[in-house]
């Protein structure tokens, strides 16, 4: 019985299902466009309001006041000397990375933050300085590839001399490609640096390759106070 309908209803049954498959994959397609552009979005939200809260500190900074390198660490009340926690689930800017010649502007968070991870934003390696760290190693991490987390698909468009920017507590860092080279995905990524300069170091997915990364090292060139 039932094979008799099948076979009789051969081509409707599979014009339904052709549809059903259409639908179906326009649904995801809308619904990745559409992840995409609120997380843009909300990129762009976090960044405006990372500007307005530098303005905010440089009108109301002292001359003694005391720069707190992790911000999303404790904070300690001068007052009481007690301990209080800080939300790091909140998502803020504590800085962020420029690079133009791909278009990219894309806010950091601090090593103990929830979103600091390649499967949330740009990420702080455990072990990385930060900018203001004198010979220190600001080392960032992000996906490559086509998904709203991929921060760093256009990085292997970068050549030597290439430069990028981190803007960090009212100040600008600028940084220069200085070497380009693959490592085999171990779990594990050796930095070859110049330990006695102020470096930065971008490392993703190589194109093409599923069994390689690609690491960018970048020395320090100027650093300058950021006026905007």
């Amino acid at each position: 019985m039932i094979t008799k309908f099948i076979v009789k209803y051969k081509n409707t049954i599979l014009l339904f299902i052709g549809i059903m498959l259409i639908i179906l994959s326009f649904i995801l397609i809308t619904y990745d466009k559409f992840e995409l552009i609120k997380s843009n979005v909300f990129d762009e939200v976090e960044l405006l309001k990372y500007e307005e809260n530098k303005k905010n500190d440089l009108i109301d900074k002292k001359d003694d006041e005391e720069i707190i390198d992790d911000v999303d660490t404790n904070i300690v009340d001068n007052d009481s000397k007690t301990t209080k926690a800080v939300n790091v689930n909140k998502k803020e800017y504590i800085g962020y990375l420029e690079i133009k010649k791909i278009n990219l502007k894309q806010g950091l968070v601090s090593k103990n933050s929830y979103y600091n991870n390649v499967n949330r934003n740009i990420q702080i390696i455990k072990s990385s300085n930060y900018p203001n760290e004198e010979n220190g190693n600001v080392i960032l991490a992000a996906h490559s590839g086509t998904s709203s987390i991929s921060y760093f698909k256009n990085l292997y468009k970068l050549e030597i001399n290439d430069e990028a920017k981190i803007y960090y507590k009212g100040m600008v860092y600028t940084y220069r490609v200085n070497n380009i080279y693959n490592v085999p995905k171990t779990g594990t990524v050796l930095i070859k640096r110049d330990i006695y300069k102020s470096t930065l170091t971008l490392i993703t997915c190589t194109k093409g390759s599923s069994t390689e990364q690609t690491v960018y090292v970048l020395n320090l060139i100027n650093k300058e106070s950021d006026n905007k």
